[in-house]
Parts: C-alpha cells; structure tokens; sequence
C-alpha cells in the first residue's frame, strides 16, 4: 500500500536515550536523539516527497537497504516479510514501521535499529531488533510477545552477538515497548543469570514528517549518528578507567564457543 494523500503515516521521533549500567560500578547517562519512523509501504513516496531525505540513492539524508537486514538478495520489505511469515503473521495484514538514524552525509551507525510489527488493529504483533556492534556485526532478535498485554508488550530473546567489552556474551535480553498518542517508550533490559547489568530506555515523542520539521532537527543535531558513535568510545573509554573488567572481541572463535567457554562448559585457551 502507497501513501497518495497528504497524511503520512511515516514519522520523526524525537526525545532521549539513557543508559544505565549496574555491574562493578553504577553509570548512568541520558542523551538526546532523534529517528526516522518509516511506515516501509511508504518508502517510495518519502523518496518522492522530501528533496533532503532519499531512499537508496545519495542525498543529506538517506535511507539505504544496505544498512538493514541481511538479506541477500531480497529487498528489505521482502526480507521482513520472510520473518513475519516465520511467526506465522500474514505480511499483506500488518504494517511495519522501521526506527532507526538515516545517514547522514553518507555516514551512519544504528546501535540498534527497530521494525514495529502491527496488525490491522493497530496492535504490535512482533518487535525485531537489529544490533550492529563496532565491529561490523549485526544481529536481529526476534521479540515475540510474552502474555497478552493490550498495553505493554513484552518480548525476551537470548544475547547471540558480543556487543559490549564490559558484557559478557551469555546474557538475556528482555524488551518492553509501550505506545500511547504522542509517545513511544522501549526500554531494553539486559541480564546476565539473575542479575541486570544493562538498561536502557528510548523515550520519544512523535513528530509529523515533514520537511520544516527535518530541517529543525537538523539544526539542532545535525550528525547523530556520528555523535553517537562518538559517545560509545568516550563512555567506553570512562568505564575502562574506572576499572569495569574489559573482555575481548572474540576474533579466533565462534561466539557459541565464546559462550560455551564463558559457561564453564569448556575449558579456556586463553594464554
């Protein structure tokens, strides 16, 4: 489905990220951020509409199916509609808005990128997350929801990607996503055993996309997903002094070997 009137569906969301880490020493920090909110059947018109914002060709700001999925050599709707299909969701009966930086100038780094699943109803049927790390890995976790809250829906998934030097790759991730008119709140809970050493929460308020509103934004924050590559390696560089334990990019091995060996299930070759 195309958008053809005026309306779009497709947004901006702007507000704050906060990351709470709880293990070895208590650090807590909030930043301002603002996304793109792409309803994905509307892709072709944003790419008409906006002279600043294109999708898979160059511009200021661009959308590119290269930075979302892996997914060979299908198109990204395609791929999504793959994994809705895997949940046994009807992909020509929901709608799936993708929360995640444009570049920016050619540059970005999405940390994580969101794809909200909704049926006909309104009602999220399904979160991905995709992860990407410093290292050029991704990862996209498949939150199915936990119970039958109309309110908050909630999904967990286990950790399968080293993202964090000072996290260990055996972990739990537990998701909660709650939306009203104007908001939308995910918070990102990430546990090791029994005991949380992450949270993180993403509190935006919704904005019509429109270009007046892109510029705005701009003016304020013209290169955040630079800015936020930049504030992970100045935080890991404040943690690393104040002595968080630093574990290594697991390079020589497969990480289900890194977690069979964080496990105690095999022995280390660590020299």
């Amino acid at each position: 489905m195309t958008a053809t009137s005026a309306a779009l569906r497709s947004h901006l969301l702007a507000g704050t990220i906060r990351h709470r880490r709880s293990r070895v020493t208590t650090y807590d920090f909030t930043h301002h951020v603002w996304y793109l909110a792409l309803d994905l059947d509307e892709l072709e018109e944003v790419d008409r509409r906006f002279c600043l914002l294109s999708v898979n060709r160059r511009n200021l700001l661009t959308v590119d199916d290269r930075d979302h999925l892996e997914r060979g050599h299908e198109g990204l709707r395609d791929a999504i509609a793959r994994r809705l299909w895997g949940h046994n969701l009807d992909p020509n009966q929901m709608r799936v808005t993708l929360i995640a930086y444009p570049r920016v100038l050619g540059y970005v780094f999405n940390p994580v990128s969101f794809y909200l699943c909704r049926d006909r109803d309104d009602m999220l049927r399904l979160v991905l997350a995709e992860v990407h790390n410093t290292h050029g890995d991704r990862e996209v976790y498949d939150f199915a929801p936990v119970g039958k809250n109309a309110r908050v829906f909630r999904g967990v998934a286990d950790k399968r990607m080293y993202v964090s030097p000072f996290i260990g790759s055996v972990a739990r991730y537990e998701l909660l996503a709650w939306e009203t008119d104007d908001r939308l709140t995910i918070t990102i809970r990430e546990c090791e055993g029994n005991t949380s050493t992450l949270f993180a929460r993403l509190q935006v308020r919704r904005a019509p996309l429109t270009s007046g509103k892109l510029l705005r934004l701009l003016a304020h924050d013209p290169l955040v997903p630079l800015k936020t590559s930049a504030l992970i390696f100045w935080h890991a560089l404040r943690l690393w002094w104040r002595g968080v334990p630093w574990r290594r990019y697991p390079r020589a091995r497969n990480l289900e070997v890194e977690n069979a060996v964080n496990r105690g299930d095999l022995p280390s070759t660590d020299k």
